[in-house]
């Protein structure tokens, strides 16, 4: 299911009653934690997904922490479809634990040019560089867009597991809500990648600094159609979660 779909045929009305509340989400700003013991390609997928149709105009803000160059640029659109130049659309905030480019590292067989894309690269002991670096980014689109439209910029953050290894739970914490402060006020989607299970103690840690979490899993495609990877949600605040569909 993309988060710039709305098309509800074949659901039943539990499911209608759910896609409402995603355009309610969209509509005023969210942050999303996608979560699971799923294979690393499956979580890229959702980003990519979470970052919206390639051929709508979308601002993406991607701060990264141990994704590879590759990874990043699958979830990215192809510059061929895309309305406007991803240099003009797009921002890398690079906060690996290592210093390293993830543009630079791009090969001919990459399915788009990492290297024009902007690229800040930040390293701090509480994460108050990757905070200034994602405000002043979601700032500086807001700019550019003269005032964004809602869902109109998407921000993502792979991985927090990283970030907890590092940091701690409190630091990741007071991060989060700082940023996602920021993604509400300016009507933002933002989605933060932890590969860990639902019920786990850093994902639980989590949900109430969120406004849904999105659980995903690998699944045997004989028996799913085809499909290789379900998804579902949980929305705490509204006791609320949906069965699971294909991802």
């Amino acid at each position: 299911m993309g988060t710039d779909s709305s098309d509800a045929h074949g659901y039943d009305d539990e499911f209608i009653d759910f896609l409402s509340l995603l355009n309610e989400l969209k509509a005023t700003g969210c942050n999303l934690l996608v979560v699971g013991d799923a294979r690393p390609e499956l979580f890229v997928r959702a980003s990519e997904n979470l970052l919206g149709d390639p051929e709508a105009l979308r601002y993406r803000l991607l701060a990264v922490t141990d994704a590879s160059s590759r990874s990043i640029a699958e979830r990215l659109p192809d510059p061929d479809e895309v309305p406007r130049p991803l240099a003009e659309t797009t921002k890398l905030v690079n906060h690996a634990v290592t210093p390293r480019s993830v543009t630079s590292a791009t090969t001919p067989a990459d399915p788009t040019d990492l290297v024009r894309i902007p690229e800040t690269r930040v390293a701090d002991p509480q994460l108050d560089g990757l905070q200034t670096a994602l405000v002043e980014g979601i700032e500086e689109f807001d700019r550019r867009a003269d005032g964004l439209r809602p869902a109109e910029l998407r921000l993502g953050i792979d991985s927090l597991g990283s970030l907890f290894d590092h940091h701690g739970e409190d630091v990741v914490q007071r991060c989060l809500r700082m940023v996602g402060g920021y993604v509400r006020d300016h009507g933002a989607m933002a989605h933060y990648l932890l590969k860990d299970d639902y019920d786990s103690e850093r994902v639980q840690a989590l949900v109430g600094d969120v406004d849904a979490v999105i659980e995903i899993r690998s699944v045997n495609p004989d028996a799913h159609d085809a499909h290789d990877a379900q998804q579902r949600w949980h929305v705490p605040t509204r006791d609320l979660t949906t069965d699971w569909v294909r991802l």
